[in-house]
């Protein structure tokens, strides 16, 4: 067997594999997490195992040359971590871009006030309230639109991405829909609809706040109840001093009102697939991209966002906005509504019409499909892989395949292995605090 080569589960292995300097940014955080949830400290505490051979890797072989490789594996943490939450957004635009209709799907984006976002960090459930006022009342402006084909009750579907983020690393709870512009009826036809105009998304918001309102009657005003409140709170309020660059272009069908805004302007056609994966990417994506982070030789990290300036930050203020931008533990960060979930009689003749079979697929056969069709498997691990970050971990540069050899699951198996192929594991030993545990978070 020829040489090894370590690869992380997010790609090819290098100094700057993680957020650069990653052991200094371990030590700060890991030295003021007295106050911190569970979650989070899981959070934090898998995310610096992420990618690293100790704790498990897969090993892969050439059959030609008989070179091997050592994949790591992942955190598969939902949190901040750069190449799984990029994985994950890449995984949920192929799987969706596959088996959604072949219908045009126009985006719908809710953006709250902030006084209103640190209520919704607090209490996650009201956010969830207002995506099923908002989608049902989608649903009730295109069955408007779609009374006038005269098909009769219809239904609709929706995708929503719960981001709790900014481009900018600010906690900003907001909603992206992924809303068809068509609708189904009882036996299965489908009934194209047409564009929403300016005074429909308006009633679309009108409508959401009003029957929003009795979600929000019984809230009582949020206060930071302790030091990971308190982080949450500077993060929502504190807004970092960027100018940010005008917009050239008129926004059509946008709505504002009461702190509120409703956007949907953005539409991605029935054949457009490439199109429809890149936008459930962005919506599924994570809220730091590692392309847009550096560290600066003076120890402080800079950071380019999509829009505006490039602004730098110490690294206490960046493990501040890292783990103020932790999602809630348990609501989903991906939903599904109408005839997209699981459950729903029309899913089977719905997503059929992705592969163009709609015909053959009617409702009273669901009950009999699902008993007899086989669940669509996952994508594997080494499509993802190249999917996601581009080299193709089962193809070796001499032109032969790779196989799976073997697979070290634990620590010891795999600290194991390591030893015996020779590889020097770096230590995990933390750097010294130069301040006190309770000032590790000082800025």
């Amino acid at each position: 067997m020829k040489r090894c080569v370590g690869w992380r589960g997010g790609g090819p292995a290098s100094g700057a594999g993680k957020v650069s300097a990653a052991g200094g940014l371990q030590a700060r955080l890991c030295g003021g997490v007295c106050g911190l949830p569970k979650r989070v400290k899981l959070e934090a505490e898998r995310y610096f195992d992420c990618g690293q051979l100790r704790f498990g890797f897969v090993e892969v072989t050439c059959n030609n040359c008989k070179e091997s490789r050592l994949v790591a594996f992942s955190c598969k943490g939902r949190g901040w971590c750069p190449s799984c939450t990029a994985r994950r957004a890449a995984e949920t635009g192929l799987h969706l871009s596959t088996v959604l209709p072949r219908v045009a799907h126009r985006q719908w984006t809710l953006s709250l006030p902030f006084r209103l976002r640190h209520a919704v960090v607090k209490r996650p459930w009201l956010l969830k309230r207002l995506e099923v006022r908002l989608v049902r009342a989608i649903w009730r402006s295109q069955r408007r639109l779609a009374a006038e084909q005269g098909p009769g009750f219809v239904n609709g579907g929706a995708v929503c991405f719960t981001q709790w983020f900014g481009s900018r690393l600010q906690l900003t709870p907001h909603l992206h829909l992924m809303v068809p512009m068509a609708m189904w009826a009882e036996n299965g036809d489908l009934v194209e609809l047409g564009a929403p105009d300016e005074s429909a998304v308006a009633a679309v918001l009108k409508r959401t706040l009003l029957q929003a309102r009795k979600d929000w009657a019984n809230a009582e005003e949020a206060f930071a109840d302790d030091e990971f409140e308190v982080l949450q709170y500077e993060a929502i309020q504190g807004l970092l001093p960027l100018e940010m660059p005008a917009s050239r272009h008129r926004k059509n069908r946008v709505a504002v009102a009461e702190g509120f805004s409703l956007h949907a302007d953005t539409l991605v056609h029935a054949n457009d697939r490439e199109g429809l994966e890149r936008l459930c990417r962005y919506g599924a994506r994570g809220p730091i991209a590692q392309c847009r982070l550096r560290r600066l030789d003076d120890g402080r990290y800079e950071y380019t966002p999509k829009r505006g300036q490039t602004f730098t930050l110490t690294a206490e203020a960046l493990v501040r906005r890292l783990v103020a931008l932790t999602p809630p533990a348990k609501p989903h960060l991906t939903s599904f509504h109408g005839v997209y979930p699981p459950h729903s009689s029309l899913r089977a003749c719905v997503m059929a019409q992705a592969q163009g079979a709609a015909e053959n697929v009617t409702p009273k056969s669901t009950k009999a499909a699902k008993q007899k069709s086989k669940r669509r498997p996952r994508v594997d691990w080494a499509t993802l892989h190249q999917h996601t970050f581009g080299p193709d971990v089962l193809r070796c540069p001499c032109g032969g395949t790779r196989s799976i050899r073997a697979l070290y699951s634990t620590p010891s198996a795999a600290e194991e292995r390591l030893e015996a192929l020779g590889i020097q594991l770096d230590s995990r030993v933390l750097p010294q605090l130069t301040r006190p545990p309770q000032l590790a978070f000082a800025v």
